[in-house]
């Protein structure tokens, strides 16, 4: 008996043994990443495509791979492309695009791209998508884009999306000298939602909500149809030298609403509405601003600069301080707007001008709108 028990002792020691290697082994990776792996059908490492290629199931870009001008990437629906820093860089991984991508998804079978790391994906986790001087039919349908330093970005390109998720990212949408043409979309939980320097970009029944900036516009050419921009933390439109066409949307629920300098355009049928502090600002802006609703803003509801914009048939009402400031010295015309009342008393209460305080430009309003204004948003 006491041979028995020496013999076998040892046996049991390695045994045990063994077992605690395969269980330090096993954590040494996460059960997550673990699954991610075996779900793997391709793997490309710092390449470049120059032919056509077409991609399904969970697809792994480790560092960068690039789309060469005479290839397209074509992407089925369902299928995961995951992007993976090498160990040898410090670099995010990415795609770049100077051929042409087709990722078209649909309802039932999305695509995702996203990071190799554990979900929920964090932002700047990887580089992002990226049209190098791609002015080929570049579509992206059905897609979810998570946890990238820019989730979409184009540079002298041309695109069009349609039903695209971008979430958890430092930018959703950038836009460089490109044209791009966003439908029913979602930017949310970015740093800053869509961007866009000397472009060309319409927005079509989307939302861009939760994200610190809203929208950030530079001398661009933009239209705005039925787009919420909605409880981004700071401000929720900003346009500088555009030239704009706003109609059928809604600025509510941010800090400021939009801020206009510069440019020209139309803002119709929009609500401006809840926001925090100022609904629309508008400097030095050539804008005609016609049957929107400027209301229930925490704050005021409109301010203005100087005297180029024209406003006429709107509705002004519930503003906590003023329903419309003169922060110039020119003379500001708001007439046949409805201003929540009919009587010139409460009228001239809510509006900031000369009366207030003389380094302030007038306020014109009479002739008023007796009653509220029909059909509006």
């Amino acid at each position: 008996m006491s041979s028995s028990y020496k013999f076998h002792l040892p046996l049991c020691v390695v045994l045990l043994s063994l077992c605690l290697s395969a269980t330090v082994l096993a954590a040494s990776e996460p059960q997550s990443r673990k699954t991610v792996t075996a779900q793997i059908t391709a793997a490309y490492e710092n390449t470049t495509i120059t032919e056509d290629v077409s991609w399904s199931g969970t697809v792994l870009v480790k560092g960068a791979l690039v789309v060469a001008p005479q290839a397209t990437l074509r992407i089925e629906p369902g299928a995961v492309i995951r992007f993976s820093a090498t160990k040898e860089s410090r670099q995010l991984p990415r795609l770049v695009v100077m051929g042409r991508i087709q990722a078209v998804g649909t309802s039932a079978n999305p695509i995702l791209f996203t990071t190799f790391s554990a979900t929920p994906a964090k932002a700047g986790e990887w580089g992002g998508i990226l049209l190098l001087s791609s002015e080929k039919r570049n579509q992206l349908e059905q897609c979810r884009i998570e946890g990238a330093e820019v989730g979409l970005e184009g540079r002298f390109s041309t695109f069009s999306v349609k039903s695209i998720t971008f979430a958890a990212s430092a930018t959703g949408l950038v836009l460089r000298d490109s044209t791009g043409s966003v439908t029913a979309s979602t930017v949310s939980g970015c740093e800053t939602g869509v961007e866009a320097h000397d472009s060309e970009l319409e927005v079509r029944d989307s939302t861009v909500s939760q994200n610190r900036h809203g929208m950030n516009l530079f001398r661009t050419s933009v239209v705005l149809s039925s787009v919420t921009v909605s409880g981004n933390n700071q401000l929720g439109l900003l346009a500088e030298e555009c030239r704009i066409k706003m109609t059928s949307c809604e600025i509510s629920a941010n800090r400021v609403g939009a801020q206009i300098k510069g440019g020209e355009g139309l803002l119709f049928l929009s609500r401006f509405v809840r926001n925090n502090e100022t609904a629309l600002h508008l400097v030095s802006a050539r804008l005609k601003v016609n049957r929107c609703r400027i209301s229930d803003n925490l704050r005021n509801g409109l301010r203005l600069e100087d005297s180029r914009a024209t406003i006429w048939g709107n509705y002004f009402s519930g503003n906590g301080n003023y329903n419309l400031i003169n922060g110039g010295l020119e003379t500001i015309t708001a007439v046949q707007n409805w201003w929540g009342a009919s009587d010139e008393i409460s009228i001239t209460s809510k509006l900031f001008d000369a009366a207030q305080d003389q380094r302030a430009g007038k306020v014109t309003v009479f002739p008023w709108l007796l009653e509220k204004p029909a059909a509006l948003p």
